[in-house]
């Protein structure tokens, strides 16, 4: 597995994925429980908005649990398809539009691996 790092810009596109009005997913509903835990450990004095809370997580890497870090691993690597193939946010750490993105991973859809086209339910 290789070592989580996420970027700024990383986790503004992964709100931005998650926010784009794609319908959540068994998978994605999953991945938020995979870090519930963590999030009440390390982050409960997070209020959760603008890459916040993935920030937090972020600090505490080394110290989450392998569920979580699995499963922002996974966000990660749908938020770096995106980015390919949608393009990012233009200025670090600021979301790219989301009617923009959802738009684009549905006409990228076939280019998007079957484990992003889960976590992402694109139509």
């Amino acid at each position: 597995m290789r070592p989580f790092h996420l970027t700024t810009t990383t986790a503004a596109l992964m709100l931005a994925l998650l926010g784009a009005g794609l319908a959540p997913t068994a998978q994605a509903q999953s991945a938020n429980r995979a870090c519930r835990a963590d999030f009440a450990k390390f982050c409960k004095g997070v209020t959760p908005g603008e890459g916040r809370v993935l920030a937090c997580l972020r600090q505490h890497q080394d110290q989450i649990s392998a569920d979580c870090k699995a499963s922002l691993e996974t966000a990660q690597a749908c938020a770096d398809q995106a980015r390919q193939l949608c393009g990012g946010g233009g200025d670090e750490g600021k979301a790219p539009d989301r009617k923009a993105m959802r738009e684009c991973l549905q006409q990228q859809r076939e280019a998007l691996s079957a484990s992003c086209r889960s976590q992402l339910a694109v139509p």
